[in-house]
């Protein structure tokens, strides 16, 4: 039998192969960083959907944009009955029918495409894990506008008009009753909706300490679920209650409301290109530190319309409400044959009046120091920030000239 000879060099290759293979372990084995970790030492905006659920279906997604070092965030509400072509079905359909569980990838793919944003971190919510959430946190406040008299002796319901503090079954209560069964969801329900996340959002934002008792913390992530590990969803929640809750926006992705199939489904506007430029938008003021002097509120917008094209102000109302400004009152200029459209001022921040050119690409800024505006409008009380005047130059989204 023929002995094994290895001699020096064969020993020396074979230790070689043996520390390349150790290193090229190693360096995969390390460089596999915590995503989160890396947004938020990155400095990057921290983007979160946050899925409500009811009887193992979505009822409500939310998409959170935090940016830790301004403390910033807006909040996008996007409609499950939002309409698109679903090419695994072959079909136009609801977004909600991709909704598998808190385990969705389809799901969040599709909210990302409609965005045009990556979203790593998905969190679930039912309402049994809110109400208790809510509870945990002692109630939140908020303000009804008119009182709640609900008689149905399933989901009986008396709740004063004003501001209120309500428990974890109030509150859900409150978020989802519905006036009549299979309705389909009014403004005042979607409002309500978001009146409840928002004032959560800003109740975690109170009780920042409670969240750093760890009995708390893990009695919290039991809440929540998600693919992320416990310390990962404490750590992005731990995050949320630094966010200026003065300062959180939230609008919800509008659309054209059309029946498929007996389905009412919201397609986006021009085809989801208005939304994917209005987060951009929101993106850039999120990260925006002390550039200017731009206030920290909403401004307020006046729309007339001065063309004789129908509905022209009304759409362009919803255009600028999704751009975050506070739409006053829609209607008719004082004549409609007006050329070129004109921004008036009254504010007295003209960057702001810029801004606004710059989203409808209007060069024609009028700027005011006093109420008594000739010509703007029929004897109305100027009590909006800006007043739009859409000219024929306007073709319903930008001014052409």
């Amino acid at each position: 039998m023929k002995r094994l000879n290895f001699d020096s060099s064969s020993m020396l290759l074979l230790l070689i192969i043996l520390i390349v293979v150790a290193g090229s372990f190693g360096i995969f084995y390390f460089s596999k960083t915590d995503p989160l970790e890396e947004i938020l030492s990155d400095e990057r905006v921290l983007n979160i959907l946050l899925n409500l659920e009811q009887d193992h279906k979505v009822i409500g997604s939310y998409v959170i944009l935090y940016y830790p070092p301004t403390r910033r965030a807006s909040v996008f509400d996007v409609p499950i009955e939002t309409g698109l072509i679903i090419k695994s079905l072959n079909r136009v359909d609801r977004i909600d029918v991709l909704y598998k569980g808190s385990d969705s990838p389809q799901y969040t793919k599709e909210i990302e495409n409609l965005l045009g944003l990556r979203i790593p971190f998905t969190v679930t919510i039912n309402l049994e894990q809110l109400e208790k959430m809510i509870d945990l946190v002692e109630g939140i406040s908020l303000f009804i506008p008119e009182p709640v008299e609900q008689y149905n002796p399933k989901l009986p319901m008396l709740l004063p008009s004003g501001f209120v503090k309500l428990d974890g079954s109030k509150a859900v209560a409150y978020a989802t009753y519905t006036l009549e069964k299979d309705a389909p969801e009014t403004e005042s329900a979607i409002l309500r909706k978001q009146k409840v996340i928002t004032a959560l959002l800003a109740r975690l934002n109170e009780k920042l300490t409670l969240l750093k008792d760890p009995q708390v913390q893990t009695l919290f992530a039991s809440l929540i679920s998600t693919k992320m590990n416990a310390e990962s969803t404490l750590r992005i929640f731990q995050e949320l209650t630094n966010l200026d809750v003065q300062r959180l926006g939230l609008q919800r992705v509008g659309g054209t409301v059309k029946q498929v199939s007996g389905k009412t489904l919201i397609f986006p506007f021009y085809d989801g290109v208005l939304i994917k430029e209005i987060v951009k938008q929101t993106i850039t003021g999120l990260v925006r530190q002390g550039e200017g002097e731009f206030p920290d509120r909403v401004f307020t917008v006046e729309v007339l319309n001065g063309t004789p094209a129908i509905g022209m102000a009304r759409n362009t109302a919803e255009l600028l409400k999704g751009f975050g400004y506070d739409v006053l009152s829609y209607g008719n200029a004082d004549r409609n044959d007006y050329e070129k459209t004109q921004i008036i001022n009254r504010s007295k921040y003209p960057e702001v009046a810029q801004a606004l050119g710059s989203v409808l690409k209007c060069k024609n800024i009028i700027h005011e120091t006093n109420a008594d505006v000739s010509n703007a409008a029929q004897d109305l009380s100027y009590t909006a920030d800006f007043t739009l005047i859409i000219g024929k130059d306007f073709n319903g989204r930008y001014v052409t000239n």
